[in-house]
């Protein structure tokens, strides 16, 4: 009896020590799951982590990417705007350089008197002449300076019976044109003139009934042609 009391004691013991143990090795389980859990999440995170930070580095990146582009496309507009301002000035420089040049080819051109009366056009018929009147008349008082009408060189100066006193200019389009019953000469056959010079005096020599200017037009040294609109033709208001 005290044996078997003995041996029923000794079994409950190993049982009890048997318990213990089995609680520590479940505890000891446990507590590496839960240390091996915690390393996962804490790899996971730092993958995470990772992630984050290499999206935000291509997202950085692409941005500067993409603001590099934009001022790349800008620049090159600017270029553009400003090639195409430089082109655009230097062709109305160019424009304006040649028309200046045109306007410095162009010889100007005046009245031949300055202050004047027209009297007999041209056309017009009268006893005073064989034929229609060649010419304009622009009355005006003896001595009344005669201008040259362009720039032009002087072909003649001499008495020309029923024309008086006349002076022909050549111009440089190959017109003629004839100041004539002219009072004196102011330049001589030879001589180089500008628009607006002296070449003579206003008289009444020749076929004439009154001092003024018989001004006679003929281009290419042709028929005469209608002096008033010849002159505003070249932009003279008569």
């Amino acid at each position: 009896m005290h044996v078997q009391g003995a041996l029923a004691g000794a079994g409950a013991s190993v049982r009890s020590s048997s318990a213990h143990i089995t609680s520590a090795k479940s505890i000891r389980q446990n507590a590496a799951s839960r240390a091996a859990s915690a390393a996962v999440a804490e790899r996971l995170h730092a993958q995470v982590a990772l992630a984050e930070r290499l999206h935000a580095q291509v997202a950085e990146r692409q941005a500067e990417r993409a603001s590099r582009s934009r001022a790349a496309a800008t620049e090159v507009a600017e270029l553009a705007a400003a090639r195409a301002a430089a082109l655009a000035a230097a062709r109305a420089a160019a424009l304006a350089a040649r028309a200046a040049a045109l306007a410095a080819a162009e010889p100007d051109w005046v009245k031949p008197v300055a202050a004047y009366s027209l009297s007999a056009a041209f056309g017009e018929s009268s006893g005073l002449w064989s034929h229609r009147h060649t010419g304009q008349d622009f009355a005006a008082p003896i001595g009344t300076p005669v201008r040259a009408a362009g720039d032009a060189k002087v072909v003649s100066a001499e008495w020309d019976g029923a024309y008086g006193r006349k002076i022909v200019l050549a111009h440089p389009d190959r017109t003629l044109t004839w100041y004539c019953h002219l009072s004196a000469f102011a330049a001589k056959p030879g001589d180089q003139v500008t628009a607006g010079d002296v070449i003579g005096r206003i008289g009444t020599t020749g076929n004439s009934t009154g001092p003024h200017l018989h001004l006679e037009v003929r281009p290419d040294g042709g028929d005469p042609v209608e002096p008033l609109a010849w002159l505003r033709k070249h932009g003279v208001k008569v």
